[in-house]
């Protein structure tokens, strides 16, 4: 296994991130989906891809989430760890963040590579329209085409009618 995460030199939105190897530890156990305020989804959501942007924090978490993605595969609570792997490399993508430091671009790339098999897996399972197509959109992202993954999410959240 590589080297031990310094989380106290990397940073999400709210400055030093030593608070998300609890948050990481939380979310193996928490249920709660990501828009119930106080889960460890809405948390890690809102210190990692606040408001689509990305983190330092954001990519040393990433194999932390597809850990707990394969843990939960065939569940409907492997949802919220694939849209946040998706959505990050959206942000990192459209360059909503800092670039990956070299000392975590191997294990996030292998992470998102993961991402990109489980999602593809995901999305041979039944989903709700909402979630298949955020999926959808991860799926494209995660490929490298974040285009097609902004239209995606984009269309997602315009109003009925448009």
């Amino acid at each position: 296994m590589g080297n031990p995460i310094d989380w106290q030199t990397l940073s999400h939105v709210y400055g030093p991130a030593g608070d998300i190897p609890a948050l990481l530890d939380r979310a193996r156990t928490d249920m709660r989906p990501a828009h119930v305020p106080g889960s460890a989804w809405f948390d890690l959501w809102s210190a990692l891809c606040h408001q689509g942007d990305t983190y330092t924090a954001s990519y040393a978490a990433a194999p932390a989430l597809v850990q707990i993605a394969q843990l939960r595969q065939h569940t409907p609570e492997q949802f919220d760890g694939l849209h946040l792997l998706g959505s990050i490399e959206l942000a990192r993508l459209e360059q909503r963040g800092p670039r990956v430091p070299d000392g975590l671009a191997a294990a996030y790339s292998a992470a998102m590579a993961d991402a990109a098999s489980l999602v593809s897996q995901a999305l041979s399972q039944p989903w709700p329209t909402e979630c298949r197509d955020a999926l959808e959109a991860c799926s494209a992202a995660l490929r490298g085409d974040p285009v097609t993954a902004r239209a995606l999410f984009d269309r997602d959240l315009a109003p009925e009618g448009e």
